[in-house]
């Protein structure tokens, strides 16, 4: 028999479910939350923070493609954009420099001038690895190439200009890296990691603490315990499986089609069977029935 408290116990919704996230670290009033993950991503003291986009669409939880990201403003000249990315990494690196990209279109179009403009950051917190780099957070600026040889000008520099612009950073978090080699320093940015990836042993640490990270597993376990709210959470979950499987055919049409075309040349070209079987995967019966399919 289980007792009344195993009997009672809530499923704990994943923080690394981007309505989730959104919920807990983008909800007005909960400024303090965000502030203290912003603080531990960046490094750097946030004086203030106003978050720009509190509310949830509800159009967005069913929309396979929407982005559900948090805009704020930090210390009055930063603006920035962080996301939880659960899966959709297709082609990661052109939209961060979309969002980036826009976020600096804005706010130019507000201040109406160039010195004016807030300095950019897009933080991107993921469950994949995406990137070929030996670290859990990679941080990416503008930075300038190595000089060309034929192009070296001496002006007696003796240290070049580095990056052409300081206004642009892109942070990304690879949780999938983070749990794998669990570099535990236990600074707040590895608490707060731990958490977000789930990790139940941290949660219970921090619960006998005072501070934002214990106030935001104890709205996570109440936003858990709530049945509207458990439901929004599954209908985004399946909305972002049904993208995954639709990706996953479309990929495995691409790939079967490519093999088939490929086959057909190697027909043309009066090859083997055997050897079209090897070179393509495609099975005898299949390879076949493309002889009879109109040129």
């Amino acid at each position: 028999m289980k007792n009344n408290e195993e009997a009672n116990k809530v499923n704990i919704l994943p923080l690394s479910n981007d309505y989730v996230f959104k919920r807990i670290f983008g909800k007005g009033g909960n400024e303090r939350i965000l502030k203290s993950l912003l603080e531990a991503i960046l490094e750097i003291k946030i004086q203030k923070i106003e978050i720009k986009n509190s509310e949830i669409p509800k159009e967005s939880i069913k929309e396979k493609l929407s982005i559900l990201d948090i805009k704020a403003v930090i210390n009055e000249n930063i603006i920035l954009d962080i996301e939880m990315q659960v899966g959709n990494t297709t082609a990661i690196d052109k939209r961060l420099v979309v969002y980036s990209s826009k976020l600096v279109a804005g706010d130019i179009k507000v201040s109406e001038k160039y010195p004016d403009a807030k300095n950019t950051i897009v933080i991107c917190i993921t469950t994949d690895n995406i990137l070929k780099r030996n670290a859990y957070l990679s941080i990416a600026k503008l930075k300038f190439e190595k000089t060309q040889e034929k192009r070296y000008a001496n002006m007696g520099y003796e240290k070049e200009d580095e990056y052409l612009t300081d206004m642009i950073s892109y942070y990304i978090i690879e949780l999938t890296k983070f749990k794998e080699n669990k570099p535990r320093t236990g600074d707040l940015l590895e608490k707060w990691l731990l958490v977000i990836g789930g990790d139940e042993e941290m949660m219970k640490k921090c619960k006998k603490e005072e501070g934002e990270i214990k106030e935001a597993i104890e709205q996570l376990e109440e936003m858990s315990a709530d049945e509207k709210e458990r439901e929004i959470y599954e209908i985004r979950e399946r909305s972002r499986l049904v993208y995954n499987t639709e990706m996953y055919e479309a990929r495995r049409k691409g790939l079967e089609d490519a093999k088939k075309e490929i086959a057909k040349k190697l027909l043309e070209n009066n090859i083997s069977i055997e050897i079209i079987k090897k070179s393509t995967g495609l099975t005898e019966e299949e390879i076949n029935n493309l002889k009879n399919e109109p040129k």
